[in-house]
């Protein structure tokens, strides 16, 4: 794991950025069209406090701007800390003392997300766990002059995962 320290001359070595859905609030009940409900998971909110006494925290959430509001007063409620919605289309980094809710992802020392895939360098390792996450055979099995399957590399993410732009 790549270690941060804080650093005065890196604004991103200030903040941590963790994501909001099912890594700090737990819920099975699907989308509910954006209602926020559910427990805090278990630790989160220790972990929350702990962090902040270290670093500026922001919350990571897809959800749209419109929902950010009710994010923001679920961790007041949890958390007891005050919030602060990201109004700022600027916003590269944060170093605020409150925690801040927003739809970007900023510079951080670290992310903590349900959904990441630790990136080691190996292009190779990586798809084969992005191809398992979304429910897809780890390799494509394509004839080789062998006669085995051929293992996934890079140069199949074109072929793979087309653009759709």
């Amino acid at each position: 794991m790549t270690v941060v320290p804080l650093d005065p001359a890196s604004p991103a070595s200030h903040a941590v950025g963790i994501d909001f859905d099912q890594t700090l609030v737990a819920h099975d009940d699907g989308w509910q069209d954006g209602r926020i409900y559910g427990r805090p998971v278990p630790g989160a909110i220790e972990s929350l406090h702990a962090l902040k006494k270290v670093r500026s925290v922001f919350i990571m959430t897809a959800r749209p701007r419109r929902f950010h509001a009710a994010v923001a007063g679920w961790l007041r409620e949890h958390s007891g800390l005050e919030t602060l919605v990201d109004e700022d289309p600027e916003r590269a980094y944060w170093q605020g003392d409150c925690l801040l809710v927003t739809n970007k992802k900023l510079g951080a020392a670290v992310y903590i997300d349900d959904r990441a895939i630790r990136f080691t360098g190996d292009w190779t390792a990586t798809l084969t766990q992005a191809r398992h996450a979304i429910g897809l055979p780890a390799t494509v099995t394509t004839a080789t002059t062998t006669g085995r399957p051929a293992r996934t590399t890079p140069a199949d993410l074109a072929r793979h995962f087309p653009d759709r732009c």
